[in-house]
């Protein structure tokens, strides 16, 4: 699986099992340090260290994916590429809330990845609409009306070299999806 951020996601059962070895293997310092580690992400992931070995006992776990469609989708995806089942089975919580039934180091792999993935996603959506919001603007000319300006009014003037030159690529390839009805006027001037 590749990542933005390198550490961002890594294997929950992994980074367990790392520092339960460490825990009980390393130096006092270390061990202290490790076994404090582990009960703090077990915790953080509400599983204990036998459940996180426990490659048998499956369990209800209750996870917070939202009320969007999108990110229920995502969720079905990233519980697919956990537990490598094409079907998701849940119970529904409440509106934004799903109960699924998984060993529990899945449950954590799944939060993990799904936390950085929503996370992710709602970055993306957020850039993908400012950027069609300025495309729709540029291809249907959404602009004031200049003509009434004083005389000898000059406008400010733009520094096209400190435009960024890969932003006004993808404006302008996101016009190219955008349909091209036109608006008629209703009263002309």
């Amino acid at each position: 699986m590749e990542t933005t951020d390198n550490d961002a996601y890594q294997s929950i059962k992994d980074r367990l099992r790392k520092i339960q070895a460490l825990a009980e293997s390393g130096y006092a310092g270390e061990a202290e340090a490790a076994k404090r580690k582990l009960d703090l992400l077990c915790r953080q992931y509400g599983i204990s260290i036998e459940d996180l070995l426990d490659t048998e006992k499956i369990k209800r776990y209750r996870f917070n994916v939202g009320r969007s469609v999108i990110f229920r989708k995502l969720f079905v995806q990233c519980h697919a590429q956990i537990t490598g089942k094409r079907q998701l089975s849940y119970r529904k919580a409440s509106g934004s809330d799903m109960i699924v039934e998984l060993l529990a180091f899945q449950a954590a792999e799944l939060a993990n990845l799904f936390l950085w993935h929503k996370t992710n996603l709602k970055k993306d959506i957020e850039e993908s609409q400012n950027l069609l919001f300025e495309a729709y603007v540029n291809k249907h000319h959404i602009f004031r009306d200049k003509s009434n300006d004083p005389e000898g009014q000059e406008e400010e003037e733009v520094d096209l070299s400190t435009l960024d030159l890969d932003h006004l690529r993808k404006v302008f390839m996101m016009q190219k999806t955008l349909n091209d009805n036109q608006y008629r006027k209703m009263i002309e001037k």
